[in-house]
């Protein structure tokens, strides 16, 4: 799958190439026209034509005089030496020609070759030929004079469009350097993500085998007292059991696809809101100011919410201690009827310095919201105020949350 944002550019780019093949046809075109017009109009310059030679010739000449420019951009180089040989040719065949055209014709010749061609030697030294054989075989020439000035506009041409070939470079080495950043923080992000899921498919696994481990022990203690002519009873506490069994299997199975050697070793107990107590305990022994608010009627929750809710606090103390040391910290848990509202802000704190940890990734807001959607609830506020980061969360208190239709964007 395409990501939106290599889509957007390059549709963008295919754009700008439209546009750009557009208006080198026009320039193609407009010098073709005025070349004509010239031809056609009769114009002399010291008493001759312009354009020496028959007037079907030099029609067919101006023509592919200016044709190459549609391929400026394209097929600089080729479009610019095809440019310069008509012209030499035409030069040595039919003699030099006094035309405007011709004149502007060099110059934007030399410009485009300079301006997207790499290859600027070739192009300086075919415009060199080419003013060359002119000077030669114009008999209004007045030698090293007229000379001088056509190759001092050629240079300055070539000079200007070698400065935009340098700008454009540039340009392109910016633009890639910056699609390889977001392409590498879109491919972290979604690292992050996966990450985070799978911590939460372990915890989850923790949870529910508690729950079925209850179930299979409840089924098998059933089953051995029933009387032995319940037959029908004992078949359906038998049925329990191995399909509490079987879950049981499945979700060590997940744990095992999700989880390294290491993760899939740990059994520690799974964290929830009657531990964050001890997590304010450890918080301050480390240095930390914090004001907690806790309600006492928050009560156990289900099991998923009271893992994320205990993870929210634990990472915003966290990223206080990380971004902003030495900031007082606000913990806040309250019941509002059917929800529980988490908050946890900071002060602000001193800057970090250059040689401190880096900025965050964005890792632990992913983590939050993944936690809290599992649980049927979602961030409400999670931004860096005037006196420091806030984060404000509602989750469900029960088992079947009803969400309310506030969200963080």
């Amino acid at each position: 799958m395409i990501d939106p944002p290599v889509a957007l550019r390059a549709t963008a780019l295919a754009g700008w190439r439209r546009i750009a093949g557009r208006r080198d046809a026009a320039l193609a075109g407009a010098l073709c026209a005025l070349g004509e017009l010239e031809l056609f109009g009769g114009e002399k310059y010291n008493g001759r034509p312009v354009w020496p030679g028959p007037v079907g010739v030099n029609a067919v000449l101006i023509v592919a005089l200016t044709a190459p420019f549609v391929w400026r951009r394209r097929r600089p180089l080729g479009a610019v030496l095809a440019t310069f040989a008509v012209m030499t040719a035409s030069t040595l065949i039919l003699g030099g020609a006094e035309a405007a055209t011709t004149f502007i014709v060099l110059i934007a010749a030399a410009f485009s070759g300079a301006a997207y061609s790499r290859h600027l030697v070739i192009v300086i030294v075919a415009a060199v030929i080419a003013s060359v054989a002119h000077g030669i075989n114009d008999p209004s020439s007045e030698g090293l004079a007229d000379l001088t000035w056509t190759y001092g506009l050629v240079a300055v041409a070539a000079l200007i469009g070698r400065a935009v070939w340098v700008r454009q470079h540039r340009i392109g080495s910016l633009e890639n350097d910056a699609a390889s950043a977001e392409d590498r923080h879109l491919r972290e992000i979604a690292a992050a993500t996966a990450a985070e899921r799978a911590t939460i498919a372990r915890e989850l696994h923790d949870i529910v085998s508690h729950a079925v481990s209850v179930i299979v022990i409840q089924a098998q203690v059933g089953s051995r007292a029933l009387p032995s002519e319940l037959e029908v009873v004992g078949e359906s506490l038998s049925a329990i059991e191995g399909t509490a069994r079987g879950a049981m299997s499945e979700l060590r199975q997940l744990l095992t696809l999700l989880a390294t050697d290491d993760e899939a070793a740990s059994v520690a107990p799974i964290a929830s809101l009657r531990q964050v107590a001890q997590l304010l305990d450890q918080c301050r022994a480390a240095g930390m100011t914090i004001d907690a608010d806790i309600d006492e009627t928050v009560g156990p929750l289900p099991p998923v919410a009271d893992l994320a809710a205990y993870r929210l606090i634990q990472e915003a103390l966290t990223n206080t201690m990380r971004h902003a040391p030495g900031a007082k910290a606000h913990i806040r848990v309250r019941r509002h009827g059917e929800m529980i509202e988490l908050l946890a802000q900071d002060s602000g704190g001193d800057p970090v310095s250059p040689s401190g940890p880096p900025a965050g990734s964005g890792r632990g807001l992913i983590g939050m919201r993944e936690r809290l959607a599992l649980a049927g609830g979602h961030l409400v506020e999670a931004a860096h105020g005037a006196t420091g980061f806030r984060v404000r969360a509602l989750i469900p208190a029960g088992d079947h949350p009803q969400p309310p239709a506030e969200r963080v964007s």
